[in-house]
């Protein structure tokens, strides 16, 4: 079992660790060292009892314990340092391959799954294992490796004791083997209790706001406090559950000492057997009976620790976005030609059969109705979806995206969305996120670009200041700005934006809107647009209505043809209260040269 256990922990952490089998051995060894204190002890009776004790032996005895002693202080330094940092290095090294595995994997992964939930599997999963790993893997070996050579050293002393001591093992190990299936059962409900809370808690603690401003946090509040009752059951019952079958084969290792005291006295009596040989056989068969027991509770914790890992293992089997077998690069072309796809989230057709194409260096604006499929044709742009095979292509400069390597397709794409996410960390390393070798002259560079140079000075620790989880501290306005100085920094051809100043005041939006015309210069961009008086100067103006193809065409083109577009503009127009007939200054499309003054 424990070479099919390190064997899993070991290809998820993607490499060997020969310091876990070396403490393995060390603590093997360890165990020798504690057995042949007892070999000394088993001479020095003997010899007292036949009157051949001598002051010499008394020394030698002395000193094989005392050396003995050293040997095992030494073995057990080496077995826990090898193991706590062998554990401790393929845990972590799992945790970091799971997240760069949640990287890769298309977004319908998540969907189905709450953060909080991942987040337990790799967090409190693997961590029961490095505490498992850690503290039971060397008392696993020592407890198992003891008893087998005290035992087998016992009988070749008396093979008619020896024999007795492991009599009652078979039936102790069939109750073991009956226990660990309910061990397991209770230790996976714990699990998934704890991934339940842990999703919980994310929800409750992200959602506080909004709960109390519609008073429903008290409903939420109790749901929580569910999961918590959940989770508690399940931990009791852990405990609770196995204890019987545990107690039963605690009992019928324990027995073992009764049966050597039974047996030897009954040979004793007959004079089969020395006095000095039994006494020995009493004072070792308990030491030894002990460590049995002890070896039962450590094999079930390490069939727990498996019960984790295979939790791990099934996460990193979900398929990733699949790494084209003959890479392609698109060159020095960054068009973005789509054509005839269609794509549907579970089996809900979303797009069917859209064909566009998105010229380079020009600015194409995306707009519909709310469902038309303006934000999955921008995800599959940015291949956070795969397009299945038959269903129509992206291509990027010519070449399909799924052709392109993951990471160089993402190297040549920035995306700004409404929805800014920003880690906890300093201003400095959110702004390296696409560019962690940038300098600090071109970060500031870069935010000077975004006009966000000026706040995040006026930050208390300037660039070095630490934000908290989505940059809390921060007005709309200013999150968004430092979006957009990271895709000015990663300087990519090709940009795709949702509408950055929907949702931030006046002042802040014409703030933003200067740091776009900034980061937009010479670019494909793709725009989804709300408000349409935003992109009314875009080359083109892309119209999708449930999923379709509906128009295409600059501003102007689409107000003569009277179609869909030119209702959603009504509609817009009306609900301002202005008048359809009173054209904007500058409404033309932009020239093609260069995008600039982009109005988003």
């Amino acid at each position: 079992m424990m070479g099919e256990l390190f064997s899993l922990g070991e290809r998820l952490a993607g490499r060997k660790e020969a310091r876990l089998r070396r403490g393995f051995v060390f603590a093997f060894f360890e165990a020798l060292a504690t057995a042949i204190p007892y070999a000394l002890v088993l001479v020095f009776v003997r010899s007292a009892l036949e009157r051949g004790l001598t002051l010499t032996m008394t020394a030698w005895v002395t000193a094989g314990i005392l050396l003995s002693v050293v040997l095992r202080l030494v073995c057990s330094r080496v077995a826990m340092s090898d193991i706590f940092i062998a554990a401790h290095a393929l845990m972590g090294q799992a945790r970091l391959r799971a997240a760069d595995h949640l990287r890769r994997l298309p977004m319908g992964f998540f969907t189905q799954r709450r953060g909080g939930e991942l987040a337990g599997i790799i967090t409190t999963d693997l961590a029961l294992v490095e505490d498992i790993w850690s503290h039971i893997t060397g008392v696993f070996a020592a407890t198992f490796a003891l008893p087998m050579l005290v035992g087998v050293g016992l009988c070749f002393l008396d093979l008619r004791l020896g024999l007795a001591i492991f009599a009652v093992l078979p039936l102790a190990l069939v109750v073991l083997v009956a226990t660990t299936p309910i061990f397991v059962r209770e230790i996976t409900a714990v699990l998934e209790a704890t991934a339940d809370v842990n999703a919980r808690i994310v929800e409750y603690v992200q959602g506080i706001a909004v709960l109390r401003a519609f008073g429903r946090h008290g409903e939420v509040y109790q749901r929580f406090v569910r999961s918590m009752e959940t989770l508690r059951d399940a931990l009791i019952r852990a405990e609770v559950t196995p204890s019987p079958l545990l107690s039963v084969f605690g009992f019928l290792v324990e027995a073992g000492f009764v049966v050597v005291a039974f047996v030897g006295s009954l040979l004793a009596f007959d004079g089969s057997l020395a006095p000095g040989t039994l006494l020995v056989f009493l004072v070792v068969s308990v030491g030894v009976t002990r460590q049995v027991a002890e070896l039962g509770v450590a094999l079930l914790m390490l069939r727990g620790s498996q019960r984790a890992l295979e939790r791990v293992d099934r996460l990193m089997a979900e398929p990733p976005l699949s790494e084209p077998s003959t890479p392609a690069s698109p060159g020095a072309r960054f068009d973005v030609a789509v054509e005839g796809v269609s794509f549907a989230y579970e089996g809900e057709r979303v797009l069917k059969d859209v064909s566009v194409a998105f010229p380079e260096r020009s600015l194409s604006a995306i707009v519909g109705a709310s469902g038309s499929g303006k934000s999955t044709l921008v995800h599959l742009v940015a291949r956070l979806w795969d397009i299945p095979r038959g269903q129509g292509a992206i291509r990027v400069g010519g070449v399909d995206i799924r052709d392109i390597p993951f990471e160089e397709l993402h190297r040549h794409l920035s995306m700004v969305f409404q929805d800014v996410v920003l880690f906890s960390g300093t201003v400095l390393d959110n702004l390296r996120v696409g560019r962690p070798d940038a300098t600090r002259e071109e970060v500031e560079r870069a935010a000077r670009a975004a006009r966000a140079h000026e706040f995040i000075q006026k930050l208390p620790q300037g660039y070095d200041t630490v934000l908290s989880e989505d940059g809390g501290s921060l007005s709309g306005g200013e999150r968004q700005r430092l979006s957009i100085a990271r895709a000015i920094l990663k300087d990519a051809p090709i940009i795709l934006l949702d509408e950055a100043t929907s949702s931030v005041d006046a002042s802040a939006e014409a703030e933003i809107q200067r740091a776009i015309d900034e980061l937009v210069r010479h670019k494909t961009v793709v725009v989804i647009a709300h408000r349409l008086r935003t992109v009314r100067r875009a080359h083109q103006i892309v119209v999708l209505d449930q999923g379709r193809l509906a128009e295409r065409g600059t501003h102007d083109e689409l107000l003569k043809r009277d179609g869909l577009y030119a209702s959603l503009w009504r509609e817009q127009e009306r609900a301002k209260g202005w008048h359809l007939g009173a054209r904007e200054r500058g409404a033309g499309p932009l020239p093609s040269k260069e995008i600039r003054g982009l109005d988003l």
